[in-house]
């Protein structure tokens, strides 16, 4: 399923390290959610096991899409299989943040967080640790004075977008800040950019590693990172892998990172990257217009009969419509407000 180079990979390191983005459980239930669910058997976490995984991340927006139940279900799997893991807990208050481990003579820091999307914890059901900057930002300091090098996996960032947001690019600089060594990015589904930050390695966006892969030439190639720790000293070694038929993956025999340099040579112009961004958003502007529309089954229906008709009336947005639009977004109370009052209404 992996190939000969990829389990060399993984069975010559002292830790293996794993981002586990879906859940592992024998129940039916499921979180109400868009998009894809992905949920397997519990027997899949044999596969983990004899590829060599230690340590499984789970702060991320599909392990809790099996429900509650499904993250219940997940934890105790790694649990009885021996794979430690962090970045979530059966409630708010029992979430595991970090861990360290000794790997080639120095302490190693593990911290897992992800942005806030199906995942938010209660005090009564299962959930993933959430970026809170304050918060965030101060347990990484208090972490660095435990450990000899901090490693922070954040699961956040622009979907089939190679570079960093405005905003996500700060919010690294931030973490690198106040402590970490290190930090990934791993929610965006492409091979991204990579930086170096006052003595800082940001990798933002490692791409996927094994995805059904939907978007052909973003989703099918991803990054194993290797960590080499000599006299004390870490050196970084990055592996391309490819998605083959959706069912293996392959070490890529070309390892051409030429794209990948060449962009990464071009994230500190802040101007080049706004404008590749603005590029991108317009792209992706009507995906979020018909949401905001929210078209009824008989609209659909009619979008059957009337494509035409019915994409000139989708898309009819007047300025004041787009305003209000956008005053909501841009607002923290208005953003809120409404989070809330849906939540409410859907009973979620």
């Amino acid at each position: 399923m992996f190939g000969e180079e990829i389990t060399q990979l993984f069975s010559g390191a002292d830790i293996c390290v794993c981002n586990l983005e879906g859940a592992f459980t024998d129940h039916l239930d499921k979180c109400r959610k868009t998009g894809p669910v992905k949920v397997a058997s519990t027997r899949a976490v044999e596969a983990y096991k004899k590829l060599g995984i230690d340590l499984c991340l789970l702060a991320n927006n599909h392990v809790t899409d099996g429900g509650h139940q499904g993250m219940i279900d997940t934890m105790r799997t790694l649990d009885n299989a021996g794979i430690k893991h962090i970045g979530a807990g059966r409630n708010q208050n029992e979430i595991v943040r970090f861990v360290i481990q000794k790997v080639g003579g120095i302490n190693i820091g593990f911290y897992n967080v992800s942005e806030t999307m199906y995942n938010k914890p209660t005090n009564d059901t299962a959930g993933v640790w959430l970026y809170d900057e304050y918060v965030v930002c101060h347990e990484l300091e208090q972490l660095k004075k435990q450990c000899d090098y901090l490693l922070v996996l954040y699961h956040g960032g622009i979907e089939k977008f190679h570079y960093p947001s405005p905003e996500m690019r700060k919010r690294f600089h931030r973490m690198a800040d106040c402590g970490a060594d290190m930090i990934f990015a791993q929610h965006t589904h492409c091979i991204g950019c990579e930086e170096y930050y006052n003595g800082s390695y940001l990798l933002y966006g490692q791409g996927d590693f094994l995805l059904k892969n939907f978007a052909p030439g973003l989703t099918d190639t991803g990054l194993v990172v290797e960590l080499v720790i000599e006299n004390g000293q870490v050196q970084i070694k990055k592996h391309k892998v490819k998605s083959v038929d959706n069912l293996f993956v392959r070490y890529d025999e070309h390892q051409d990172l030429s794209e990948f340099n060449t962009r990464s040579n071009m994230v500190g112009d802040e101007d080049y990257v706004y404008q590749e961004f603005q590029e991108f958003c317009d792209k992706e502007l009507r995906l979020y217009l018909t949401a905001f529309k929210s078209p009824s089954k008989l609209r659909l229906r009619l979008k059957r009969f009337f494509p035409k008709a019915y994409k000139k009336w989708l898309y009819q947005y007047n300025e004041r419509d787009l305003v209000f639009v956008l005053h909501t977004l841009r607002s923290e109370q208005n953003r809120e407000t409404a989070i809330v009052g849906i939540e409410h209404y859907l009973d979620i």
